[in-house]
């Protein structure tokens, strides 16, 4: 019986909407409409600002970290390293975004070290690129993203990304999320399961 209400509870708990993450830009963009937009990062940071705001068509979005962005005409990343940078989606919904999401050293060279991608709705990526060519990573959803956050652990590792497309999902398939009734199905059926083993037992 208790087996019956925890699968009950977890089909109560369970995500309805999990994002599609593709890992290569080719997989990604082939589920991306038209109208998206992909900013190259290629204007040189000064100061180290905390925010910095990207627009293009439809789609708007607010670049953050605490401590300061750094930028060098290459990609965009933190000024600091451990620490993280978001990105918050401003304008129309965004459904796909992808990037090249990587960590970088004081030298500016790509870093093999671990980097930590996660969504508003829960979707967490983590893996280490050895180079550019491996380090694309898009998300597809069938719910509008609010926000990403880029970080990473250890020392001395800058958050970096470049070639960010935002935009909006196509030909994604339906996540199946259980009506009403048949979650009260899937109850009763949980249920009569455990009836029957009771009977036997006695």
């Amino acid at each position: 019986m208790k087996h019956a209400f925890a699968l009950l509870a977890l089909a109560l708990l369970a995500p309805a909407h999990a994002a599609v993450v593709h890992t290569s830009s080719a997989s990604f963009l082939s589920q991306v409409a038209g109208g998206a937009y992909t900013e190259t990062f290629n204007t040189a940071i000064a100061n180290a600002p905390r925010v910095l705001d990207y627009a293009q068509g439809d789609y708007a979005y607010t670049v953050f970290a605490g401590r300061g962005l750094f930028g060098n005409g290459d990609f965009v990343g933190t000024s600091t390293s451990a620490s993280s940078l978001t990105i918050s989606f401003t304008g129309a919904d965004v459904t796909a975004f992808g990037a090249n999401f990587y960590n970088t050293g004081v030298d500016l060279a790509l870093r093999a070290a671990e980097i930590i991608i996660a969504l508003s709705d829960g979707t967490i990526t983590r893996f280490t690129p050895d180079s550019l060519d491996d380090s694309y990573r898009g998300f597809t959803s069938d719910v509008a993203i609010a926000s990403i956050t880029l970080s990473s652990e250890g020392l001395p590792n800058f958050a970096s990304l470049d070639n960010l497309t935002v935009g909006a999902a196509i030909d994604e398939p339906p996540v199946d999320v259980p009506e009403p009734a048949s979650i009260t199905l899937l109850g009763a059926g949980l249920l009569g399961v455990g009836a029957l083993r009771r009977r036997r037992q006695s």
